[in-house]
């Protein structure tokens, strides 16, 4: 097609030939492939020019256009895999999406302008509905109902804190505190059920939020207390003052989450590395103590093309 679009511009087998850079038999050979995969004569051979039969005239726009979509969808298909464009989505926790993302998006958009990114924030067992029916390449939350269909990399560990108003009576001393001293005071659920359950004979909830946005007002109206990860908890509100829980001291393990036997995108896998090797100097800058990164390159080597890099360890 090429040959034939060539030939029936420049009227001419020899110019054709040295413009496509191939010998004139091969490009007289490509003319009458064609003509006989078509079932009508293209050209017309004359002793001074080449012309365009009736049948050649109305097909030259069409062969035009079909190569130009052909050399368009090839060089998109090359952007894409050298990451120069494309698009990616993952659904967050908010906590990881307030707290830790902003700086690796800002690095992903400098190292990839091309690339689109559509972001998602839910709970853990909204991330794991989400990537079951395909509508995130990943997603980054903890293990609600732990999926068979779906694998999950450990990332991070969160430790659990009491976080309450700056004028509530556990605000008043620094430090680490212990579950029992957060018996008798109102208790106000995060829906994080599984951080709660095992210290439900000291901690009843009185109230439940099933959005951090509610539950961070009451706790702003001083109306009671909450457990929640450190990057929740941590410089959530300068009225609100968090506090370590220990006795016992537990945590909240954050996870990549992907589906099992799907093949990330070339744009997922730069997201991916940019995230790994960030994470790391965002926890240090933002003096994040009581998040531990437990993560190596070896955990994520199958899943992405290129190595992670320092992206922390344990």
């Amino acid at each position: 097609m090429r040959a034939f679009v060539a030939v029936g511009q420049l009227e001419s087998f020899k110019l054709a030939a040295r413009e496509l850079l191939r010998t004139q038999p091969a490009v007289s050979l490509a003319i009458s492939q064609l003509e006989e995969a078509v079932g009508v004569k293209l050209l017309e051979r004359t002793t001074r020019k080449v012309l365009l039969t009736t049948e050649g005239e109305h097909f030259m726009p069409v062969a035009a256009r079909l190569i130009r979509d052909f050399d368009s969808a090839l060089s998109d298909l090359n952007a894409t895999s050298e990451r120069r464009s494309g698009h990616v989505s993952l659904a967050v926790l908010p906590s990881v999406a307030t707290r830790l993302l902003p700086e690796v998006c800002r690095q992903f958009s400098e190292d990839y302008p091309g690339i689109s990114v559509h972001m998602i924030d839910d709970n853990s067992r909204g991330i794991e509905q989400r990537l079951a029916r395909n509508e995130v390449d990943f997603g980054i939350g903890g293990r609600s109902r732990g999926r068979t269909e779906l694998d999950y990399r450990l990332l991070i560990e969160d430790r659990i804190e009491m976080i309450c108003h700056r004028d509530h009576p556990l605000a008043q001393e620094p430090g680490p505190i212990s579950w029992e001293e957060l018996r008798g005071h109102r208790f106000l659920d995060s829906g994080l059920h599984n951080l709660t359950q095992p210290q439900d004979p000291l901690v009843k909830t009185q109230y439940e939020f099933s959005t951090t946005t509610l539950l961070f007002a009451m706790l702003k109206a001083n109306f009671g207390i909450a457990a929640l990860p450190s990057l929740a908890a941590k410089n959530a509100d300068p009225l609100l003052v968090s506090r370590p829980l220990i006795e016992p001291e537990e945590s909240r393990s954050i996870f990549l989450i992907t589906k099992k036997g799907w093949t990330l995108s070339p744009a997922g896998e730069a997201m991916i590395e940019t995230l790994l090797a960030t994470i790391p100097a965002v926890a240090d800058e933002l003096q994040l103590d009581n998040v531990e990164i437990r993560y190596s390159d070896e955990d994520f080597r199958d899943l992405i093309s290129t190595p992670v890099g320092n992206a922390g360890g344990e």
